[in-house]
This record gives structure tokens, C-alpha cells and sequence, in this order.
């Protein structure tokens, strides 16, 4: 049976492509379709290239505070043309700044105009041809896994039924018996889990037949960017001690968590003056709230923010924070859905207590329980705890134990596979977030 492309291509190859059809228009534009009195196409080759690389690099930026490079599929429409368009017009801007500071002259507006509409143009474009391409070579997986989780991969998978399409056929046997099946049925992927028929489960021949076997774990990894932490065992949670420990990423996370907080307090201060204010008048004393998170190892320390809550919100205990939570002031709402009491935790991660990405700190008082009902709650201690992370931007406000065993299903992604690349990421999309108003 021969072995069918998947072109529902993971996120890092979509960024891949669309970098490279930026970085080579911004490179051609000038050398082949722009007058020789144009800026651009009188600067060195080397000059061109870098000034092509940064633009490639700036359309991912702002590609990625615009959601463009999502790996769910999403339908083609102008409004997603339109998103494409601004990130290439925006990546120009940045372009022609760059010039500019360099080069002491601007570029031509019209050969911004071509990079930018052609970027815009090409990107789109290979969006809608990988999702063609998905939709016309879907998927045939055959999921060899208990109920539960059968459905709940389906269920996650809702949004992308158009390049997924399910084997629901009964088999009997793991051997021969399997392969024929799949050779029957067109299998391209088995998504097994450890169960005892799963064990049994020969490998080699279906491989050689041309068929995928991935693990549940995988599964989830790959195509949902999140670890269930049910489906984890002891020897998945052994390999996490690899990444962790490497001293020169400590060091460069701690020095970019540092220099970036420093610059968040300075710039946002004459933001939180004024606001200081208003929660003096809206609700009076005390502007600031502290309150004992679960940080590093396990360890706890004092988390600062503006206060958004009544003054007598937890006198009857502590209670999980929830969506249009009825204990938040009027000038409360606005500081939470543009994230503006967050501010002062830069502090904690000047402090070395938190870091700019990271999982969010739990309260002490809802620790005990949680661990003791989410499996491997205490992995997400093994890295700082962040004011954004990759839960945040995935999810929303974890308001009880099962979206806090959905949260830490993103936690676990992240910790797994943090890297600076990949916090730059969430910093961006968090931005995006902010933009919207949503928390």
C-alpha cells in the first residue's frame, strides 16, 4: 500500500514556508522587478539578504500576533486574506524603519507595495493550498485505544474533521489479521494506547505495509499541542529532567526574563499611576493585592497585583477565580480584560520568583486537593511559574478540578518542550490576546 502525504503540516512548517516566500520575495522584489535607482537595488547582495531575512523574520512576528500561523484548519475567507495583508503591510513598516536607520534613505513606496501585496498574496495563497491539499488526502486513522479515550481525541479533534476521517470497523487479531484490515480499509495512522491488545500489536509488518502507528501520547502532542495527564506514565515523566537542566537556557531565560521585566515596570508606570487612582475612588484602600502562590519546586512566595476585587471578597474562604466572577469592582473588569493588573508582577520575576512564561501559580489552599486528584499536578513545578504560558493563551480561567486537569494538559505540553523560541511565541500570542480584551 503506498504511503499517502499528510498535509496537515505542523505549525513549524507552515512558519517555515511562509518565511521563506517573505524572505525570497523581499529578496527578488528589488534584485529583478524594481528600477536601479531604487534603494534597495543599491546595497550589496549581503545588505539585501539580511534586510530579506528581517522581513521574513518580522511577517512571523506579526503573522503570529495575528493568529495566522494557528496549525487548526480554518476556512478560507477574506477576512483571513485581509489578516495576511496587514501582517506583510506591517512587516514592510518595519522593513522601510530599518532601511531608513541604515541606509540613511527610504524605500520606494512602490517597491513596499510589491513586497508587501506579494508577501500577502503568496502566503495566503500557500495557506489555501496546504488546506486543499489536507482536505483532499484526509487522513484514515484507526484508533486502537479504550472508549474514553477514543472519545475524547475525537472530541478535541471537532475542528478539524475535514482532514481527519475515523475507521470505526471492528477487527479481530493483532497480527495478520490487522494489517489486512488496514490494507482493507485504507488505514494511514493506528493512534494506539498501552492497553494489553495494543501491546500485542506487531509494528513492523503494518509499517511495511505503509501504514503510521503513533502512540496516544504522540498523538495528542502533535496534533493538539497539549499532553493529557492521564495518558502519562512514569517513564515519559523520566525524559523531562533532559531539557530542563541545561545551565546556559537557564541562564539566557533568567537574563531575557530580567531585561524585559525591568523595561515592563519602566514603561508601564505612567500607565499605573493614574490607574492607582481610579481604584482609590472606585473602591478605596488597599491599591495593591498580595497573595501566596506555589512557585518553583514547590515553593511559595508572595504574588503581587493591582486589586480588581472587593475588599471583602474571601471572607467566607478562598474560592476558584471564574469568568464575570460577581466579586470583581467596576474598575476591576477593565483592568482584568486588558490584563492590566498583571503589571506588577514583573516584580516577582525581578525578584527571580516568576518567570515572563511559565505555567500560572496556584494557591496553596487549592494545592493539597489538586494533586491529589489531577495526576502529576506537581510537574508544572518543575519550571518557574509565568505571567503568561501556553495554558493561558489555549484555554480559559480554570474555575474548578476538571478545567484544572485541562490546564495542566497544556502545562505539561510546555514543559516538555520550552524553549526560548517557543516563549517568544506565547509572549506574541499573548499580545494578540490583549488586543482582543480577553484574559
Amino acid at each position: 500500500m503506498s504511503r499517502k502525504s499528510d498535509w496537515n503540516l505542523s505549525k513549524g512548517s507552515k512558519a517555515f514556508s511562509s518565511f521563506a516566500i517573505a524572505s525570497g520575495i523581499a529578496f527578488l522584489v528589488p534584485t529583478h522587478f524594481s528600477p536601479d535607482s531604487e534603494t534597495l537595488a543599491q546595497v550589496g547582495e549581503l545588505w539585501l539578504i539580511l534586510y530579506s531575512i528581517g522581513f521574513g523574520l518580522s511577517f512571523l512576528a506579526f503573522g503570529e500576533m495575528l493568529g495566522l500561523s494557528e496549525r487548526r484548519i480554518i476556512r478560507f475567507s477574506v477576512r483571513r486574506l485581509v489578516l495576511y495583508f496587514l501582517a506583510a503591510f506591517l512587516a514592510s513598516l518595519a522593513l522601510l524603519l530599518g532601511v531608513w536607520i541604515i541606509e540613511f534613505s527610504f524605500v520606494g513606496r512602490f517597491a513596499i507595495l510589491k513586497i508587501a501585496s506579494s508577501t500577502g498574496l503568496g502566503s495566503f495563497f500557500l495557506f489555501w493550498l496546504f488546506n486543499s491539499l489536507a482536505k483532499q488526502n484526509r487522513t484514515r486513522i484507526f484508533l486502537l485505544a479504550s472508549d474514553e479515550t477514543s472519545k475524547a481525541i475525537r472530541s478535541s479533534l471537532s475542528e478539524q474533521t475535514g482532514v481527519f476521517e475515523w475507521v470505526d470497523s471492528e477487527v479481530s487479531g493483532t497480527g495478520n489479521d490487522l494489517v489486512e484490515f488496514c490494507k482493507d480499509k485504507k488505514v494511514d495512522l493506528i493512534v494506539m494506547d498501552k492497553s494489553p491488545e495494543a501491546a500485542k500489536v506487531e509494528i513492523i509488518p503494518l509499517l511495511e505495509a505503509g501504514t503510521r502507528v503513533m502512540g496516544v501520547v504522540e498523538f495528542w502532542e502533535r496534533y493538539l499541542e497539549k499532553i493529557p495527564p492521564r495518558q502519562v506514565d512514569q517513564s515519559w515523566l523520566a525524559k523531562l529532567d533532559l531539557r530542563l537542566r541545561d545551565p546556559f537556557s537557564h541562564k539566557l531565560k533568567r537574563l531575557a526574563d530580567l531585561v524585559l521585566a525591568v523595561f515592563g515596570l519602566l514603561l508601564s508606570l505612567p500607565l499605573v499611576l493614574p490607574v492607582l487612582m481610579v481604584i482609590a475612588i472606585d473602591s478605596g484602600f488597599p491599591l495593591f493585592f498580595k497573595q501566596t502562590r506555589t512557585g518553583f519546586m514547590g515553593r511559595p512566595y508572595t504574588l503581587y497585583k493591582l486589586r480588581t476585587m472587593k475588599r471583602d471578597a474571601e471572607k467566607k474562604g478562598a474560592e476558584w477565580a471564574r469568568e464575570k466572577d460577581q466579586r470583581v469592582t467596576r474598575c476591576g473588569k477593565f483592568l482584568r480584560k486588558w490584563r492590566i493588573d498583571e503589571i506588577p508582577q514583573f516584580w516577582n520575576v525581578v525578584k527571580g520568583e516568576m518567570s515572563i512564561v511559565g505555567p500560572r501559580p496556584e494557591r496553596p489552599e487549592f494545592q493539597e486537593e489538586l494533586i491529589e486528584k489531577v495526576p502529576h499536578w506537581n510537574c508544572r513545578h518543575l519550571v518557574k511559574p509565568g505571567l503568561t504560558g501556553w495554558a493561558q493563551i489555549r484555554f480559559r480561567y480554570a474555575s474548578g478540578m476538571d478545567d484544572s486537569e485541562e490546564k495542566l494538559s497544556f502545562d505539561l505540553y510546555y514543559v516538555k518542550h520550552a524553549s526560548l523560541l517557543m516563549d517568544l511565541q506565547i509572549m506574541l500570542s499573548t499580545l494578540r490576546s490583549i488586543a482582543r480584551g480577553s484574559r
